[in-house]
């Protein structure tokens, strides 16, 4: 009975051996893929900074555009669905 359970582990370990090292390998792919993201936030992070540090006053004049027309779609949408619950 030994030599049969043996036998059972070694064919499922032989079978199951390619399949490990293949998720094995994407795993390391996936941690390479992740460690290479983290460092190019990190590097855009820096350059952003970098440019703002550099045009303090171009860099508030985006972020007051962005935040009026951010403001104005938001105010539209909202203004638009309770138009619409209104008049129902």
């Amino acid at each position: 009975m030994t030599t049969m359970t043996e036998s059972a582990t070694k064919a499922i370990r032989e079978h199951a051996a390619p399949a490990l090292e293949a998720l094995e390998e994407n795993v390391r792919d996936v941690r390479r893929a992740v460690v290479a993201g983290r460092h190019a936030v990190e590097d855009c992070a820096a350059e952003t900074t970098l440019q703002v540090r550099r045009h303090p006053f171009t860099a508030v004049g985006l972020a007051v555009g962005i935040g009026s027309l951010v403001g104005c779609l938001v105010g539209f949408t909202l203004g638009r669905r309770g138009r619409a619950r209104t008049s129902e």
